[in-house]
């Protein structure tokens, strides 16, 4: 199962399970500076995929995403997916329409 994440409008990034050492586990529960290590995870936990892909779960986003008046303001929080097989997908949508939040599961 693959995991993947759009918290910007077309700026999509699957989701990589990172293995932490002992060493570095030690660093996350201590009271040390972590801003080193949370970069370091963070470069590791985001991936690059296909365009391809990327197309796919565009339009799988648009196709979840709530049809909106033409007053409607509409702002993206984020999207997460799983995809379980090959274009199924389960997931949430956070986003607000008109300033008032709004989760979609599918």
């Amino acid at each position: 199962m693959k995991n993947y994440q759009l918290v910007n409008e077309g700026a999509w990034i699957e989701i990589l399970k990172v293995e932490l050492t002992e060493e570095q586990k030690a660093i996350l529960l201590s009271g040390d500076d972590k801003k080193d290590l949370l970069s370091l995870i963070k470069s590791q936990r985001e991936g690059e995929m296909s365009n391809e892909k990327k197309d796919s779960l565009s339009a799988f986003y648009d196709s979840v995403k709530p049809e909106l008046k033409e007053e409607d303001i509409y702002e993206l929080i984020s999207i997460d997916v799983s995809d379980k097989e090959d274009g199924i997908f389960k997931g949430i949508l956070n986003c607000r329409i008109n300033e008032e939040h709004i989760q979609i599961r599918f």
